[in-house]
């Protein structure tokens, strides 16, 4: 038998190459990520939500209620202070909008690592975080 091509998949039982597989990831844990988002609507394993959602890799609470920076207070954050994740991430809309600063002072008290990004941002830098196996949380605001 002559030396295996260096693409693509060799089977041995039938010598030749495969040259179209598919290939998907697979979510042993059961996490919860984001499998698209846009002007209106995030969509988390499949799920379509409509409203501003807050997300765990264990755990999402739909009807986050906040739809802008300037709505933000410090019990809009009281979720993450029980479960308290390494790191929270603040997806604020079509643009990044950075909450009041008494407001970022007071979650720095609590102990409480904000970063705040653009609402696609934060989608993406959540997967990563998530399959990264980290501890994370996310408050995810929808744009429109």
């Amino acid at each position: 038998m002559g030396a295996m091509p260096a693409a693509g998949y060799y089977n041995s039982r039938r010598p030749y190459l495969i040259e179209n597989m598919k290939f998907t990831l697979d979510n042993p844990q059961g996490n919860y990520t984001f499998s698209n988002y846009g002007s209106g609507f995030l969509t988390i394993n499949d799920q379509q939500y409509n409203e501003s959602v807050v997300i765990f890799p264990d755990e999402i609470f739909s009807g986050w209620p906040v739809n802008h920076a300037t709505d933000l207070k410090p019990e809009h954050f009281e979720i993450f202070r029980s479960k308290k994740p390494d790191i929270v991430l603040l997806g604020t809309g079509a643009r990044q909008q950075f909450p009041d600063i008494a407001l970022r002072r007071e979650l720095q008290a609590m102990a409480l690592p904000l970063e705040v990004m653009d609402t696609a941002a934060a989608c993406r830098t959540y997967n990563l975080l998530v399959s990264e196996g980290r501890d994370v949380g996310a408050a995810i605001m929808v744009f429109r």
